[in-house]
Parts: structure tokens; C-alpha cells; sequence
């Protein structure tokens, strides 16, 4: 009937209660507590005296004892505080003393639980029968959102080749490149790293491989040449990745003259007309191409700087 230990908390009231299959009219009751002897009640206040409190049942026939050893103990403290996490992160809520019994509204009953979602929580000590609860509320911020994995292929013809990330206001950012940005452009194959940093996520790192690649039969065109008879970059051509049927290279002067115009594949423009240098300025070159197999032609345009 009674429980072996009955804990109160301290200036809390507290009552020791029979089951109602005792009735009272075929029962004589005696109860006996620290401080006095009661008769025929059901209920006791037990929170005027510590100590040992018993009760005899008499049905007539038989009696029955029982006892319960009545303790004032300490009310819990738990404070656990509301917190905001960076999302993909974890927090871990202590309740920090490991001599209480717990519940949890996640249905876990260890002192400690971790928490990855955004809600409102409670935990419930009790120490030896005195319960607290203590509520809070936990919300997960959007974290550091990267558009690339470990690794990440480019088309070596693509005009931007983003490496961006999304982040809470206030992050600090700093690249392997030395850039401040949240985004840079990779220029080069090679690994790029990361340092982010703000107050709710921390001190995070990332790192991505950047591959670049010829991509649907591109061509590789420099934006610049140097034809002084170094025999280092001495000739203007594109990097052919594919074969064709039908292919025209043509250059053009600013005012739109043709100076050199070929349909070899091996042809290399040596910066002359008609045998005569070039003066050191800007051409515009024209490709024209049709990959064997593919009917389509494809017309590439741009400029070139020629520097001597």
C-alpha cells in the first residue's frame, strides 16, 4: 500500500493516502507518525514530521500493517537555458546531476539527451519523490550551406565557375585564395579551402578538389599571345578536343579586316599580314566548326591581345 520511502520536498505539503478499496466502514484505522496517533482517515499530512509512519488495518478478521519511512529532501534545480544551434550541429542538454531520476519529453530518462531540432522541451528531475521541471526551447539557425561536396567538375568553357556558400549574417569568410567573399570563381584544377566563422556555428572548415574539363568538344582559346620569336607563346591557335568536318579560323583587325583566315585544323596565326608584323593591339577571331558526327555548326567569337 505504502511505498518503502516516501520523499517530500522540502516546505512542500504532502499527504499519505490509502488505496480506496479500504473502507471505512468495515475497517478500524490507526495510524501512527512522529508526532501522534490518528484513527479511521484514509489521508494523513505527512509533511509536518520526518520519520516513520505506519498504518494498521483491522477488518474484523484480520489486521494488516504496513509503513513508510517519510524524507524531506532538496527540490531539483535544473536550469537549462533556451539555446539557438547551427543547424547540422548537435546539442547536448544536461541536467547535470546524476543522483536524480529524469524524464524527458523526448521519452529518454539519461541526464543528458542530445537535440537536433528546433521545439520547445522539458525535462523532469526527481529527487527521492521531489519533482521540478524545467522547460526550454531550442532553435536550430540555417548552418553553413556549401554548393559543392569534396569534389566538384567544371567545363573548362564555362564563364563562371562558382565556389559559393550560403551563411547566417555576421560570418566572417576566408578562402585559400586569400578572398573575404562568400564566393569565388575557380580559376585553376587544385584544392580550395575554407574558414567560416560567426557566433552561433563556430569556427568551421571546408575543402573541395576542383577539376576543370573539356566539356562537349570545347575548344581551349587563350585571350592573349606573344609573338616576339621567343619560341614561347609565339603562336595564336585554339586547342582542338574534337574532330571535324568542316572548320574556318579567321582573325580580324578592330576595323574589321581579315588578316589571317584558315580551314587547317594545325593552322597558327604568327601575329603577321601578308609577312608584316602586326602592331601590338587587340584582334577579334572567328571559329567556325562541325563535329563529325554532328551536323550542327558551331560559331565561336571573341578577342585576343597581341603583346610583343
Amino acid at each position: 500500500m505504502l511505498p518503502d520511502t516516501t520523499g517530500i520536498c522540502i516546505s512542500d505539503s504532502a499527504f499519505l493516502t490509502l488505496p480506496a478499496s479500504v473502507d471505512l466502514k468495515k475497517s478500524k484505522i490507526t495510524w501512527i507518525t512522529p508526532k501522534n496517533i490518528e484513527y479511521n482517515i484514509k489521508r494523513i499530512s505527512a509533511s509536518k514530521a520526518a520519520g516513520k509512519y505506519i498504518v494498521q488495518i483491522n477488518d474484523g478478521t484480520k489486521t494488516i500493517k504496513d509503513s513508510t519511512i517519510v524524507v524531506y529532501v532538496n527540490r531539483p534545480i535544473i536550469n537549462i537555458r533556451d539555446t539557438t544551434i547551427c543547424k547540422g550541429l548537435t546539442l547536448v542538454a544536461d541536467a547535470k546531476n546524476p543522483s536524480y531520476k529524469y524524464s524527458w519529453s523526448t521519452s529518454e530518462t539519461t541526464q543528458r539527451i542530445r537535440i537536433d531540432n528546433s521545439g520547445r522541451y522539458w525535462v523532469t528531475a526527481n529527487n527521492k519523490g521531489c519533482n521540478y521541471t524545467d522547460t526550454f526551447k531550442v532553435i536550430v539557425a540555417p548552418g553553413i550551406q556549401t554548393s559543392f561536396q569534396s569534389e566538384i567538375t567544371f567545363c573548362l568553357s564555362d564563364e563562371q565557375k562558382p565556389l559559393s556558400v550560403k551563411a547566417p549574417a555576421g560570418t566572417k569568410f576566408l578562402w585559400s585564395t586569400g578572398s573575404t567573399a562568400n564566393s569565388i570563381n575557380a580559376t585553376k584544377d587544385g584544392w580550395y579551402s575554407l574558414k567560416t566563422e560567426n557566433k552561433i556555428c563556430g569556427i568551421r572548415y571546408d575543402s573541395v578538389f576542383v577539376k576543370l574539363k573539356a566539356c562537349d568538344c570545347e575548344m581551349l582559346i587563350p585571350n592573349s599571345f606573344t609573338p616576339n620569336e621567343d619560341n614561347r607563346n609565339d603562336y595564336f591557335f585554339p586547342v582542338l578536343q574534337c574532330d571535324y568536318s568542316y572548320y574556318s579560323f579567321t582573325i580580324y583587325d578592330k576595323w574589321g579586316n581579315q588578316i589571317y583566315t584558315t580551314n587547317n585544323t594545325n593552322g597558327k596565326w604568327d601575329g603577321r599580314f601578308k609577312g608584316n608584323l602586326c602592331d601590338e593591339d587587340i584582334y577579334v577571331y572567328k571559329i567556325e566548326s562541325t563535329e563529325k558526327g554532328n551536323e550542327k555548326k558551331v560559331n565561336r567569337s571573341g578577342r585576343v591581345s597581341l603583346i610583343r
